[in-house]
């Protein structure tokens, strides 16, 4: 297979003698006419970059057509020649990233000596493409405020754009944070990143921002909204593409640097709501640039036809960030066995259950006793449970009113995490006369965090990544070669890898045998020194693993356009290699408790009895034969490569002087990744027969007749005649492009178009059972209604399991689960349509009026595959007229003792459910998860408005509205019933205003006001500049909860709550708290929550059922838009003084602040969607740990330019 991809990317190549996928240079087009309307044929038409004087030169045809690609953005003069027709020249035409920039031209009888010289613009309108982007120019990225100086945060200011990461992670260095971007409906983080036109993707956390360059080295920025150009493609969403300045003919420099301190600071919300001071806050960034022309005497000098230019860019980063921590550790009385103050949020008492001193039922089932007093006999107490508690730090401060008691205990409101981050560009342009030019540019930049998020810093037990880093290195090398003013090559090359690591030192360094885990298990450890996992729900965690991912990104592309009369023809070919290397460790020896060991009813949790901290000091971690429980992980470590080859054709046609239409069509390869020796699962195999029939003896085949036939089992990249390829090729992704723009008059312009494209790959693809192993936690022999004592003195007393790799065939992973990936998932499509007007408004202002929509379809959905029928289902279910306990009902365990078990709950189990032996392949622990369906779908509609305006050189104005639905069909309520969900998209957003402006003071020298000023009064007076950034949008839909009915409109009042959300208040309430609660019996009865907080014990009052066990997931869709969550309101601005020293040395002075209103944004914290919780449908703003924004923070500034 390889070879093959090489061979067909080779000869695509040639075929299409190459085009880069992502042109990031402009072009110039229009007509040459008389002064009658007529066309100017054989006019030559010149333009000129003032900042390095390199030309590019078209010839009108018979219509007085002309087209000047690939041009880099600048700015521009462009002369006009022609026989019996003055020269015109035009200057000051500004060309932005990507842009077709519609030049007309009227050309005056008389002698070519003579000319015309005329200043301004490009035309405004769009008339050239029905594409839409959104292009930022030099001077708003150098002047609006911008959190940590990231140019990529620009993306915010366009229209249908919706950015869902947190503000609080905006910085050069938060790769992951800084690519959570949906465009007009796209999923997200599925978009393109771009620099300079290469691929600046990295495959850690499936498509993270590889690079950010430094602000003052970006010339341009641009978001590709809807391209109907298929040079543009690897993307379900957007392209966001940086462009980096170019040195010119003069040397400049720059320097700077900005601050920010804890005096310029406001106080957290939390910190405010706990009466605590502002943390310490410290950050410098700062850095120097230099630019302009080589010379070396008699090789490179002013006078020479071959020019050299450099820019050199160096920025380093060093900042102490406030991070308020809150966290929830047990009171020192439950750390020596005392639950006896043990309360709920709603101040109900919680009881705590001997697991091991019951009675039995009718059902057989046990009816667990209270420990007297509530308090656990130190002669229970686990002794690895006790050493695990002494590195949990104590809470210092007492538990609030509204919170369950020993939660929200451990306050650290001056906790700070510190970040050091440097950044460095060097590129070099070449001009080889008129003809030829490149450019090399190599980028680097290095990141080291240390943070931890549980109050343990860089000590045993810590939950960080202690020291956390990521480097990034990025080269490319870019040639434009004009053969004929007609025709015009461009290649290019690049390079970029991209490293992100967590090495967890003080974890990484342990001894584990400290906390009394067995050195006999110590020693089957894939490595000898490790803290740890160690989860509560509802506590801190301790310990974390270690993690690295690289990526090599290798891609080769080139251009070749052919203008041929009123076509512009283009054709070519992008081909990437791209290597995903993972090493991470993960959590190797995880265990995790839970309250189900300490709760009344065995299978049925409540709000008033259990709690996880008790069931840990007794020693019963949770398991449930998932990678999710307690369980012991032994790692690989993949090298996972994949192939992208793209060719395409592209036509832009002038048909009319009004009408220009874009065809194209593309072709996408991505091929499915392998893995370099073939170590990944390729699917499941449901008919496979599996070995175990010749293991059963024939008693238990008498009383199991379906084991005789059992089948299932894991299929492997590479054996039995399986590709070596996570899922199948795809070779039918073509993508046609068709837009047209048509001048209705001089000042309105009607486009549209339509594009297809396909989704990008992403990490689910790879799945290892097998290559990698798990050991799950046996912690019951029957079924989880009495525990194995003492479990985490000796968890694992068979040993582990070891990586068998494919050598077991269908019995890989028996006794355990594990999800897999559909090896026949073909590529999602995604459908982009947009339909508008635009209206030039004035002389400097276009008014835009666009429906913009998408329909995703075929995407990656996911279903519990290893679930029993409908019709069983059926009688397990309450709803249906079923019996919970029917389907709980122990049978004889037929796996008891089988090798291919050993090491989990079904070799030694004595019992197993009616409705684990029911499941189409029971030998597997678990729903076995299948992905890449191809079943979800995602509609999006929108109506955006969008107005421009550019004052002069004074005042830059845009904004933006966008009204629009996102609806998804993804995942199931039933997967029983193969019944889907479909609702509102987590990222849903109606409305979204957002406002950017730059403005120059009209005062001082050259201004309106104070013209005539000297000396110090017009220094005093002059360079001043206002600049704003706004953003407010609707809150995301509010997750529902699952495992309910909803009875009635749970925003009645009742329970306390009136409807109102307040988002100042301590606690707010998305919905009432009235909840019935089924028990597996059939009996209904509230929450004692529900009692205890006023919805009393007329049913007509409550607002949702907790069902019964078995029943449907869920009754509703995912979200609702009734309540939304916290909406998000932002507004940064700066103002700016610059002064000039002399008459090339200038110095500006800046304040910059950062959500200057100190508006909380809690738009990511979840209301509680637990029915056993008592704190349901709440959450606490003053604990938020999703706090999304900063508080108000200023930052000052100093720049110097020479």
């Amino acid at each position: 297979m390889r070879h093959y991809i090489c061979k067909l990317a080779v000869c695509l190549q040639v075929v299409a003698c190459a085009l880069l996928a992502q042109e990031f240079r402009a072009t110039i087009s229009g007509h040459v006419l008389d002064a009658s309307g007529g066309a100017v044929p054989n006019a030559k038409v010149q333009a000129t970059n003032l900042s390095t004087n390199e030309t590019n030169i078209a010839t009108t045809d018979s219509s007085g057509t002309y087209t000047i690609p690939l041009l880099r953005p600048g700015e521009y003069k462009v002369t006009v020649t022609a026989a019996g027709f003055k020269q015109y020249n035009r200057e000051h035409i500004t060309l932005q990233v990507g842009q077709s920039a519609g030049v007309e031209i009227s050309l005056e009888v008389g002698a070519v000596t003579e000319s015309i010289n005329v200043t301004g613009e490009a035309a405004l309108l769009e008339t050239q493409t029905a594409s839409r982007s959104g292009i930022v120019n030099t001077q708003q990225v150098s002047e609006l405020p911008l959190n940590a100086r990231n140019p990529f945060m620009l993306g915010t200011m366009m229209p249908g754009v919706t950015f869902r990461g947190a503000a609080i992670w905006q910085r050069p260095f938060d790769n992951g944070a800084i690519a959570e971007w949906s465009v007009n409906g796209g999923r997200q983080s599925n978009n393109e990143f771009m620099m300079d036109g290469a691929p600046n993707n990295g495959q850690a956390g499936n498509n993270n921002i590889a690079y950010v360059p430094i602000v003052d080295a970006v010339q341009e920025f641009n978001v590709q909204m809807n391209s109907y150009d298929a040079q543009y493609g690897h993307t379900g969403g957007g392209v966001f593409n940086v462009v980096l300045k170019s040195g010119g003919n003069d040397f400049h420099a720059t320097g700077w640097e900005f601050l920010r301190r804890k005096w310029l600071d406001a106080n957290t919300f939390q910190g405010n709501a706990v009466g605590a001071k502002r943390a310490d806050h410290l950050l410098d960034q700062y850095g120097f640039q230099l630019e302009g022309p080589v010379y070396i005497p008699k090789l490179l000098t002013k006078q020479s036809k071959t020019k050299l230019f450099y820019l050199g860019s160096f920025e380093n980063y060093r900042e102490n960030t406030p991070n308020p921590l809150t966290n929830s550790y047990p009171e020192q009385e439950m750390r020596n066995g005392d639950f006896s103050k043990l309360k709920n949020a709603a101040g109900n008492p919680i009881t705590i259950y001997d697991p091991l001193n019951y009675t039995l039922d009718a059902n057989s089932n046990p009816v667990r006793t209270p420990f007297a007093g509530n308090i656990i006999p130190s002669n229970r107490i686990n002794p690895v449970a006790k050493a695990v508690t002494g590195y949990m730090p104590l809470p210092n401060t007492p538990t609030r009113a509204g919170f369950a008691y020993s939660t929200n205990n451990h306050l650290l409101p001056n906790y700070v995490n510190h970040d050091k981050f440097y950044n460095l560009i060097l590129k070099f342009d070449f001009n080889f006369g008129d003809k030829n030019r490149a450019f090399f540019r190599h980028a680097s930049n290095d990141r080291t965090e240390d943070r931890a998020v549980n109050g343990l810093d860089n000590v045993p037990g810590t939950d960080g990544q202690q020291p956390f880093q990521r480097i990034n290195d990025a080269y490319v090398a870019d040639w434009v070669s004009t053969i004929t003013p007609t025709l015009i090559l461009n290649v290019r090359g690049s390079y970029s890898r991209f490293i992100e690591t967590g090495r967890g030192q003080a974890n990484s360094s342990f001894d584990i045998t400290k906390l009394g885990v067995p050195a006999s298990l110590v020693s089957q450890l894939p490595g000898p020194y490790y803290f740890g996992r160690w989860q509560m729900d509802g506590y801190s965690a301790l310990g974390r693993g270690q993690g690295i991912n690289i990526t090599n990104n290798y891609n080769l592309a080139a251009n070749i356009t052919k203008i041929a009369g009123s076509h512009t023809l283009k054709a070519g070919i992008d081909i990437r290699r791209i290597h995903y290397l993972q090493q991470n460790s993960g959590d190797i020896f995880k265990m995790d408790s839970r309250r189900d060991w300490t709760q009344q009813v065995w299978n049925q949790g409540d709000a008033v009895s259990g709690d996880s901290y008790a069931s840990f000091l007794l020693g019963l971690p949770n398991t449930n034969g998932t990678t999710d429980r307690s369980s012991l992980n032994y790692p690989l470590y993949p090298f996972n490569r994949q192939w992208y080859v793209s060719p395409y054709l592209q036509d832009d046609w002038k048909v009319s002087r009004k009408l220009t239409v874009n065809l194209g069509l593309r072709w996408d390869f991505n091929q499915a990744p392998d893995e370099k020796w073939n170590r990944m699962n390729r699917g499941f195999d449901p008919k496979v027969a599996s070995p175990l029939r010749s293991m059963f003896p024939a008693e238990t085949l008498a009383q199991f007749p379906g084991l005789a036939n059992l089948s299932g089992g894991f299929n492997f990249a590479g054996v039995g005649g399986q590709p070596t390829i996570a899922s199948k090729n795809v070779w039918t992704n073509w993508q046609p492009r068709i837009g047209a723009a048509y001048q209705l008059n001089d000042k309105l312009v009607m486009r549209g178009g339509y594009g297809l494209y396909f989704l990008n790959p992403n990490n689910n693809y790879l799945q290892f059972a097998g290559f990698s192993a798990f050991t799950p936690l046996v912690n019951s022999n029957d079924g989880g209604r009495t525990p194995i004592p003492n479990v985490l003195s000796n968890p694992y007393p068979a040993g582990i399991t070891r990586p068998s790799g494919s050598s077991l065939g269908a019995l890989t992973f028996v006794g355990r689960n594990n999800n897999w990936f559909d090896p026949t998932f073909t590529t999602p499509k995604v459908h982009q349509f947009s339909f508008g007007f635009q209206q030039q408004v004035g002389q400097t202002a276009t008014l835009e009026l666009t429906y913009v929509g998408s329909r995703t379809s075929g995407a990656n959905g996911e279903k519990e595959y290893n679930i029993p029928s409908l019709a069983f289902r059926k009688t397990c279910n309450l709803q249906e007229g079923g019996s919970p306990i029917f389907c709980n009902e122990q049978l004889a365990n037929p796996f008891k003792g089988l090798a291919p078990f050993l090491g989990t709950n079904y070799y030694t189990a004595n019992t197993i459910s009616r409705f684990n032996l029911a499941r189409p392949f029971p030998q597997f622990d678990g729903t076995l998860l299948q992905q890449g369906r191809n079943d979800s779908n995602i509609w999006y509609n929108s109506a955006q408005v969008t107005y421009s305006q550019r004052v002069g050189r004074d005042l830059i104005i845009n904004t933006n509205y966008t009204f629009s639905k996102m609806v998804e069909r993804w995942g199931y309520q039933d997967p029983y019933a193969d019944r889907m969900q479909q609702g509102l998209y987590f990222n849903d957003r109606p409305h979204w205003f957002k406002f950017t402006a730059v403005y120059e003071m009209p005062f001082g020298q050259g201004k309106k006001f104070g013209a005539g000023t000297t000396g110090l009064a017009k220094k005093l007076i002059s360079g001043w500049q206002a600049t704003t950034f706004y953003n407010n949008s609707s809150g995301e839909p509010t997750d529902l909860p699952g495992n309910t009915i909803q009875l009635k409109d749970p925003r009645t009042p009742g329970g306390g709550w009136d409807g109102k959300t307040d988002w100042k208040a301590n606690q707010v309430r998305a919905w009432n708290p009235c909840v019935l609660r089924q028990q597996d019996n059939g009996t209904i009865a509230p929450q004692p929550y529900s009692l205890a907080k006023g919805c009393g014990n007329d049913f007509s009052n409550y607002a949702w059922l907790q069902v019964a066990n078995f029943a449907p997931a869920r009754y509703a869709p995912n979200r609702s838009g009734q309540v939304r969550k916290h909406h998000a309101f932002t507004l940064d601005a700066s103002i700016s003084k610059m002064t000039n020293v002399t008459e090339r040395f200038r110095v500006q002075f800046r304040a910059e602040a950062f959500n200057l209103f100190n508006h909380n944004y809690f738009g990511r914290e979840t209301f509680t969607t637990d029915p056993n919780n008592a704190n349901f449908g709440t959450i606490f703003p003053s604990t938020a740990t999703n706090q999304n924004i900063f508080p108000r923070q200023i930052q000052l500034g100093i720049k110097a330019f020479w």
